[in-house]
């Protein structure tokens, strides 16, 4: 179910940048994300690229201090534990279902303070930042980043990689 809400609320961000970026005039793709691709960098997590299969990507986890949590092949991601943002968590990474390209990031810390949490991002990934009603997002030329903080639900820290997301919509075929 969670997988599912996060999913849908992806969708909805993006496609909420997209509108924002037409109604503002910019000559925007249909789809901004996929655009940004082009970019040859990754994004970067805790000092680590987003890149490659998960087996490579896997390894630079766990010699950066992360331990392998599980393996869950039906929903084709593996969870970690690990600090981010001096936050003990859980990092999820999603991976294609082919060439096994890590694509998207999602971090749950435990018993986080919102504020000190939200600013320890705006460190990393700048003061400049779109807020929605659910949480905060930052578009960067290589990916993404979302802070969720649905109501009731954990907050979620999503890290998407652009590269990764183009390989993803393409065995998907979206």
């Amino acid at each position: 179910m969670r997988q599912l809400f996060l999913t849908l609320l992806m969708a909805f961000a993006c496609a909420t940048t997209w509108a924002q970026e037409q109604t503002e005039g910019a000559a925007a793709p249909a789809d901004s994300v996929a655009a940004q691709a082009t970019s040859t960098e990754h994004i970067l997590f805790e000092g680590i690229e987003v890149k490659g299969d998960i087996y490579e990507f896997a390894a630079v986890m766990q010699k950066r201090g992360f331990t392998l949590s599980k393996r869950l092949g039906n929903e084709k991601a593996y969870i970690f534990k690990g600090t981010v943002c001096g936050q003990s968590c859980y990092v999820q990474a999603s991976y294609t279902k082919h060439t096994r390209t890590v694509y998207r990031l999602m971090v749950q810390p435990k018993h986080v303070d919102l504020n000190s949490y939200l600013d320890s991002l705006n460190v990393r990934y700048g003061q400049v930042f779109d807020e929605t009603e659910r949480g905060y997002q930052w578009m960067l030329p290589n990916g993404a980043v979302m802070f969720i903080t649905p109501e009731g639900y954990d907050p979620t820290l999503v890290v998407m990689d652009a590269i990764g997301v183009a390989a993803y919509k393409d065995e998907e075929n979206r």
